[in-house]
């Protein structure tokens, strides 16, 4: 073979090679770069779930209500809800905890959409009942939405005050008792009627009826008899709980037991 044939295999060598650059595997390396921007995603933030317990009671102690109510909600929402319990002294924990959940492309800061995306309920039993409103007043500096509060027997922390609910809250429902020598906030109102549904303030009177509330200490029992009765109420917190749920996303039949939960009860009364 003379020196012009190689040449021109040479030659045509490499415009083969060229041709298989520019075929189907040029043509993915080209989606590669474009598919991530037209495809994406955008993260969302959960439905954020966040109670708080009472007195001195752990965050962690299933002994108490609002810790086994979370545990129910946990236990069904596999994801896109995020249920915590604090204690009531972790206000600023819980705050900074939904800042970060809020924050979906991690730019440790939150946009306007961001905020408006704020899925966001809080509960709490006594002491932890002021700091669901403290939390919510907090989060409404921030121009943050609070879709629900609720209050079980709220006894008003020093320097706060639990019983005006921020126009930052669409709604909010109090439970209390006002029997014994310690009781919770008996009326709850909105600081802007027109941002804030107040979906009732629930007496619960117990009167001669007893609850065991065995696995109470013995003291609760005695010296604060009915403040540790409605913590104990399954009946209260089947309430707390279906007003929740009707926050979340529809699992299964959850729609039918939720509105069996509720009842139509007039406002003031609890539902039976």
């Amino acid at each position: 073979m003379d020196g012009a044939s190689v040449f021109r295999l040479v030659i045509l060598g490499i415009i083969a090679g060229a041709i298989a650059a520019s075929g189907p595997n040029a043509a993915v390396n080209s989606l590669s770069v474009d598919e991530p921007r037209e495809n994406a995603i955008e993260a969302k933030a959960p439905v954020i779930v966040v109670g708080f317990v009472g007195g001195f009671v752990r965050h962690d102690n299933a002994m108490h209500s609002p810790v086994q109510l979370a545990a129910r909600i946990r236990g069904g929402y596999p994801s896109g809800v995020r249920v915590e319990v604090y204690e009531n002294r972790k206000r600023e924990q819980a705050y900074q905890e939904i800042l970060k959940l809020l924050d979906t492309d991690h730019d440790e800061k939150l946009s306007e959409e961001e905020k408006r995306g704020a899925q966001i309920i809080i509960y709490g039993m006594s002491w932890g009942g002021s700091e669901t409103v403290a939390l919510a007043r907090e989060l409404g500096e921030q121009k943050i939405p609070v879709l629900l509060t609720i209050q079980v027997d709220s006894v008003t922390k020093l320097g706060e005050n639990d019983a005006v609910i921020p126009a930052n809250v669409a709604e909010a429902a109090n439970f209390y008792q006002a029997e014994g020598l310690l009781h919770g906030q008996t009326a709850i109102r909105a600081a802007q009627g027109a941002s804030t549904k107040i979906l009732g303030n629930f007496r619960i009177a117990y009167g001669e009826k007893t609850l065991k509330c065995e696995n109470y200490p013995w003291y609760d029992r005695v010296f604060m008899k009915y403040h540790t009765s409605i913590e104990c109420d399954p009946a209260v917190w089947k309430q707390v709980e279906a007003l929740i749920r009707s926050k979340l996303p529809i699992v299964g039949t959850q729609r039918a037991g939720q509105e069996e939960s509720l009842g139509h009860a007039p406002e003031g009364r609890l539902p039976q």
